[in-house]
């Protein structure tokens, strides 16, 4: 017959269960969900932690074993209270040496798995925008195409967020533990500021500040980095050079709130931002069309309202049926 614990669905064992274990403030329901894990006959070193520091995770299986005595089968036989105390610090070193390297380790690639119990993933598809409120207070705001994976809560003294994609990030002021942001390619660290990261060039992440400062670094080189404040843009290039600019911040960071901002652009130019965004495809049946530059600004604007206005500025005629769009 299996273990109660195997069958309680809504409930894991997580270093967080096991430490309120520990200190005599689980439910009756939980400790008695943990106690019946930690005395399970198929119990193993294995089962612990693959991902711990098996140096670590030996020594103190070792006295665990030496009090407790194992059968022939590899099988551990509890025997008393401070037997289960063993096997409850085990498995919490390894889980938390396991989220300090994580955590610590930038170019550390966690399972699918592992992310999972750590952090949340959150996508958006095209088309969509997201916006996601942090533990902390901080605001993420997701362009379409996007994931982030984020914590449950922020825990320790850094605030860890891993983007791919297109984010603004808002980011709630706390000196004593540092807000830091990973894409593939590149650590970002503020104390509390607002700024634009693009991971979606070809292999290039650009990060634009709109207030504040903000520390951007290759990850993999931590003496490849420039210090930004406001009006600061920086692009890490395919080739690892990192160039810094001043730019007008307000307008390259408009989409953030769902501003639609183009400065003596060309329809070409145009058509790459407005497919992803409204989800369609545009086709263009004349090239000289692609040639016409625009300058404007829309608040929200919808489809056939963008369209419309578009019309008139370049003196072209277009069709929307379904999710294709036709100028000509």
């Amino acid at each position: 017959m299996q273990h109660t614990y195997r069958r309680m669905n809504k409930m894991k064992i997580t270093p967080e269960l096991l430490e309120r274990y520990e200190l005599g403030k689980c439910t009756p329901e939980e400790r008695k969900f943990v106690e019946e894990w930690l005395d399970d006959a198929g119990y193993t070193p294995d089962d612990v932690s693959k991902e711990s520091s098996k140096a670590m995770s030996d020594a103190v299986w070792k006295n665990v074993s030496a009090e407790m005595g194992v059968q022939k089968a590899g099988q551990v036989i509890p025997l008393h209270r401070r037997i289960t105390r063993y096997a409850a610090a085990v498995i919490l070193l390894g889980a938390l040496s396991f989220l300090v390297y994580y955590l610590v380790s930038p170019n550390f690639s966690p399972t699918e798995n592992q992310v999972a119990d750590l952090y949340q993933n959150v996508q958006t598809k095209r088309g969509e925008k997201r916006t996601v409120k942090l533990p902390d207070g901080s605001t993420i705001r997701m362009n379409y195409e996007t994931e982030i994976r984020v914590p449950e809560k922020f825990e320790g003294t850094e605030r860890v967020v891993y983007l791919k994609g297109h984010a603004h990030f808002e980011v709630a002021r706390n000196e004593k533990k540092p807000f830091i942001i990973y894409t593939e390619a590149t650590k970002t660290e503020v104390l509390g500021t607002s700024f634009d990261i693009n991971t979606k060039g070809v292999n290039e992440t650009e990060i634009i500040v709109t207030s504040g400062k903000v520390a951007f670094s290759e990850k993999a080189r931590t003496d490849n980095w420039v210090t930004l404040t406001i009006n600061d843009r920086a692009l890490l290039g395919a080739d690892k050079s990192m160039v810094k600019e001043k730019v007008d911040a307000q307008k390259l960071t408009a989409w953030a709130e769902n501003q639609l901002v183009f400065d003596d652009q060309t329809l070409s130019e145009i058509i790459k931002v407005l497919q992803p965004w409204y989800d369609v495809e545009i086709s263009v049946k004349s090239a000289e069309h692609l040639k016409m530059k625009y300058n404007f600004s829309f608040d929200n604007p919808s489809l056939p309202e963008l369209m419309d206005q578009m019309s008139f500025m370049g003196k072209f005629n277009y069709t929307i049926e379904g999710k294709q769009v036709t100028i000509y």
